[in-house]
Formats: structure tokens, C-alpha cells, sequence
């Protein structure tokens, strides 16, 4: 049937990842630009989860955190949680956080195991504001990364940029131009004029296309 994309504010949820290695770094690594906080729980945190506790973290959604637990995971752990994902390499274990997950309706995603799942992890194509997610129901991994590199080679370049400055007129737009047409109109020339410059206009040139 497949899994309907929706595209969810994580800004400041509280996000509970239960595994150190490297598959529970990746989903780390996806999340942090979107400003959860994360508590990440295993008896061993590796090396690549350590680096990512250092690494600057992107604000537009505001400040993530990321706390490390180097300890035995218990399941009251898990008690609220906004979102959970279970990265370890043992399957009972992954099993009883799935279970435990969906009797008290948090969304859960266990790795490498699409049956458990309640959210899936999308192949990301992220430039600025722009987010563009592909998912291919948990099936092909593979599939979603090729899908994701011919997104990102189609892309022009400045589109993020070029969307941000967007996001700064359509305000004044909205008190300028009172007719929907018009505005879309306006938005239209005023999004060509960014994307032929590569996203590098500035707000004070975007003026000539609002009237006086």
C-alpha cells in the first residue's frame, strides 16, 4: 500500500536511538539539521557517534542535542519518546522495542527490518529550505539512493539560496499585491530572476518586481 511522506516538524522532540555503531550514526546524521534532541544508548558508543557529538550542528531548525549513554539499555528508556529507532544487531532486542513502540504509539523505525517498522527513513536530497524525501516502502535501500543522486544532479545551482530569499519577500508580497493572480505572477518573475543568477539576487533587487 506504502507510506504516505509526511514532512513533520522534529524541532526540539525528544528522539530516542538505541545502538552506538555505525547504522545508528547515519541515522543520527540525518536527523541533527533538523534540530531534534536525540539521546543516543548503547553499551558501546563507537567512534563515529563520538564525532558526530562534535560536529557543528545547522540552526535553521533550531539547536540540536545529542547526548551519549554509554550504558545497557532498559526499555523505560523509551517512555516519552516523540520517536524512536532501534539500530542494534540483536533482532529479539530490536523486537521488544518495536512492541513496546507501537502499544504506546511512538512512532518507531528498526533497521533492516521493514515489518517492525512505523516511519520509514527517506534517501534525503537537502539544499537550504529545500527538502526532497525518497522512500521505496523500506524494499530498496539502493533504489532511493539512485533516485536521490539523479534528483541532486538535476538540480540547478542557488535553488536553496534562491527559495530563502523567496521566504524573505513573500511576506511583503502578500501586503503588495492583493490579487492571488498577481502575487503568483510576481512570484514567478521574481523566482526566474533569483534561479537565472544562481540564487545570489539580493532582497533590494527582488523590489523592482513589487509595485510602487
Amino acid at each position: 500500500m506504502g507510506h504516505f511522506p509526511f514532512f513533520m516538524e522534529i524541532g526540539g522532540k525528544e528522539g530516542v536511538i538505541v545502538g552506538g555503531g555505525r547504522v545508528a550514526a547515519r541515522k543520527v546524521e540525518k536527523l541533527l539539521p533538523f534540530g531534534p534532541v536525540l539521546t543516543v544508548i548503547a553499551p558501546r558508543i563507537e567512534d563515529c557517534m563520538r564525532a558526530l557529538e562534535k560536529r557543528p550542528r545547522e540552526q535553521e531548525h533550531g539547536a540540536a542535542s545529542l547526548l551519549l549513554e554509554e550504558r545497557a539499555f532498559v526499555l523505560e528508556d523509551l517512555a516519552g519518546a516523540d520517536f524512536v529507532i532501534a539500530a542494534t544487531d540483536d533482532e529479539v532486542l530490536n523486537g521488544r522495542i518495536a512492541e513496546y513502540c507501537q502499544a504506546a504509539c511512538i512512532p518507531v523505525n528498526v533497521v533492516d527490518d521493514r515489518e517492525k517498522c512505523t516511519f520509514f527513513f527517506p534517501a534525503l536530497v537537502k539544499d537550504g529550505a529545500l527538502t526532497v524525501g525518497i522512500s521505496t516502502d523500506g524494499k530498496s535501500p539502493v533504489a532511493a539512493a539512485w533516485v536521490r543522486g539523479k534528483i541532486a544532479d538535476a538540480l540547478p545551482e542557488g535553488l536553496g539560496s534562491t527559495i530563502d530569499l523567496l521566504g524573505q519577500m513573500r511576506p511583503l508580497v502578500m501586503e503588495r499585491v492583493t490579487r492571488e493572480d498577481d502575487r503568483k505572477e510576481v512570484l514567478e518573475r521574481m523566482f526566474l530572476y533569483c534561479l537565472q543568477r544562481g540564487g545570489k539576487a539580493s532582497p533590494g533587487e527582488m523590489m523592482k518586481f513589487l509595485p510602487k
